[in-house]
């Protein structure tokens, strides 16, 4: 088994560890015994032996204070060290440990005991020369004798101190060359296992190691010796038996990525749309037949640059180019006629959201461009023929209302105001879409201008706040400090905001207030909008609000839907979005952003770019 292995291996290692640690708790254990002589039993003594010497000293000094006229002075010196001194003669009699200390001990002691005697004496004494005789005939001498005894136990100990010092390093040193004999064989031996233990166990999972880098790099043919019958052997046996059925799967797997992509292709091929697969780097991966029949009518093996550009945005993560309608679309000379294509750009992401490549779509929207364009041309025909004769209906019923040409009775006079509220509206609804037709067409010419958003919005405020007092509400800005200029035509503009500001009002309660609002959006453009507190709107119509002729299902609004779709074109011709925010119950707040006007420096940059 390989356990068994591995544990022979590594036993002559366990060995010399246990080895030497117990010859270093056997180490320790004498490096502290030698240790502790040094501190519990030589320290305590010379210590002890200090400390009666030098009470010694000052008691023999209070006895000369005492001699020189200083009585007082030299009793209460004694009377301090005469303690002093015997707590450490208890000490050092309680702590012999040598030969010889404890006569020395024992005579400092006999010899103090006559000291105390004859200072007995001396301190009764009143002759001066009496105490004289004490002090230097008999307490002098012996005074002598207990400081050099005091000493003699001093040094026997410091003595022993050394010795045992010279003892310990001595026993450090023996034991620093038995370790380093015992490591050095220790790991010579541990080699010699070693080398051992690789032959037999790295070698093959070495050979594995190779085998497996082979297999990852799609090498499937991949056979490992199996040498042995233990965990190594098993193993090797299981990564056969997983490179077999690796090779199985990849026929298997193979087969059918063949079939997925000719039934892919098969499938792109017949879309009559030009379809191409761009991978991270922006370049093109795949294109399906369609889209080689019209790069071959544009003469060119690349994309346009508009779609190129929209490709690369979305390549670094941007947002997917969708565009829903024909302003987005481009005009070619393909075949010596003016073509329409629609380009749509996916980012293909992975489960994580990361981007690994796009797929470009364009559509040929040359037919419905061409029907769009009758579309607008029929709507702004019909709504200028039509704006004639109603005119001229509206101002005979005015004429009839007045009754210049003959007296009205009450039921002629109501029927009469039907008329005039009808042909009112009808005549609002056609010049709606005389303005959709222009805007959509194009033909009409902004004159763009710089505007801060408070000048704006402050306008709007003013000149629209008859329209709110009409019907009891009250109109209230809020513009934020900072924002940026925006480039705008104003008339324009002010028909935004007054279609937005109408909207609100009708849906609003008598006495409430709607706000128009200002301030700066995530992109860095400015978000102008318009907040009341109606109804609000159910979530399944918000994203058809601004379609044309679209009104919420239920309400009672009498208008064409057009006032939304007008605010939407007016805001896409400055190259702005629009957009809604609303939940049932508790209001609605439509807005649109507009980007920031660009500064020479900026507006520079981008001409050099373009040329």
């Amino acid at each position: 088994m390989l356990r068994n292995r591995i544990l022979l291996g590594l036993a002559p290692i366990f060995i010399l560890l246990i080895a030497m640690g117990i010859y270093a708790v056997s180490l320790f254990t004498k490096l502290g015994g030698a240790i502790d002589v040094i501190l519990r039993e030589n320290f305590r003594s010379v210590l002890a032996a200090q400390n009666m010497k030098e009470s010694a000293e000052r008691m023999d000094s209070a006895l000369l204070f005492a001699l020189v006229g200083e009585e007082e002075r030299g009793r209460q010196l004694y009377q301090e060290n005469f303690p002093i001194f015997r707590k450490n003669l208890r000490i050092e009699l309680g702590n012999i440990t040598l030969p010889g200390e404890q006569e020395l001990a024992d005579k400092v002691a006999q010899l103090h005991d006559q000291y105390v005697k004859r200072a007995e004496g001396f301190w009764a004494s009143t002759d001066l020369n009496e105490r004289r005789r004490l002090y230097f005939e008999e307490m002098l001498p012996t005074f002598t004798v207990i400081k050099d005894t005091a000493n003699q136990i001093l040094v026997i100990n410091q003595d022993n101190m050394v010795k045992a010092d010279r003892e310990a390093r001595a026993l450090s040193a023996q034991s620093t060359r038995y370790m380093i004999i015992a490591l050095g064989g220790g790991l010579l031996i541990a080699a010699l296992f070693a080398a051992r233990l690789q032959k037999s166990i790295l070698r093959p999972i070495r050979a594995l190691t190779d085998s497996s880098t082979e297999l990852g790099e799609g090498n499937l043919d991949q056979v490992v010796p199996v040498l042995s019958h233990d965990e190594l052997g098993q193993l090797a046996d299981a990564f056969n038996k997983m490179a077999g059925k690796l090779r199985a799967y990849r026929q298997i797997t193979g087969d059918q990525i063949l079939q997925a992509r000719q039934m892919t292709e098969i499938t792109f091929s017949a879309f009559p749309d030009a379809i191409f697969v761009l991978s991270q780097d922006g370049k093109i991966d795949f294109k399906n037949p369609a889209a080689d029949r019209l790069l071959a009518k544009m003469g060119k093996d690349y994309l346009p640059s508009p779609v190129q550009s929209e490709a690369e945005r979305v390549l670094k993560g941007g947002e997917d180019f969708l565009p829903t309608n024909f302003a987005k679309a481009l005009s070619l000379r393909i075949d010596d006629k003016e073509t329409f294509i629609l380009p749509r750009v996916i980012g293909m992401r992975d489960e994580h959201g990361n981007v690994f490549g796009a797929a470009v779509v364009l559509q040929d929207v040359t037919r419905f461009h061409l029907l769009d364009e009758v579309k607008t041309n029929l709507v702004s025909t019909v709504s200028h023929e039509l704006k004639t004769p109603l005119t001229s209906v509206r101002m005979g019923l005015h004429l009839l209302l007045e009754e210049k040409i003959g007296a009205l009775n009450p039921k002629q006079t109501e029927l009469l105001l039907a008329a005039r509220e009808d042909s009112e509206r009808l005549l609002r609804m056609i010049n709606d879409l005389l303005d959709l037709a222009r805007i959509e067409s194009g033909s009409r010419r902004m004159s763009l201008k710089r505007h801060s958003p408070n000048e704006l919005v402050e306008k709007a405020v003013s000149e629209l706040t008859d329209v709110a007092e009409a019907r009891d509400t009250r109109l209230r800005s809020e513009v934020d400090a900072g924002l940026p200029e925006v480039s705008v035509e104003p008339q324009q503009i002010f028909h935004a905001f007054s279609n937005l500001v109408s909207n609100a009002v009708k849906y609003s309660r008598p006495g409430e207030e709607v706000v128009v609002s200002a301030r700066r959006d995530g992109d860095g453009g400015v978000r102008f909008s318009v907040r009341d507190h109606g109804p609000g709107i159910p979530l399944q119509y918000q994203p058809r609000m601004f379609e044309k002729f679209f009104r919420v299902p239920g309400s009672d609004s009498r208008g064409a839907g057009l006032g939304l779709a007008i605010t939407r074109e007016i805001v896409a011709a400055h190259d702005g979005r629009v957009g809604v925010d609303s939940q049932s119950g508790k209001g609605s707040e439509f807005y649109f952003v507009l980007p920031a006007a660009e500064t020479p420096a900026r507006s520079a940059k981008r001409e050099s770019k373009k040329r």
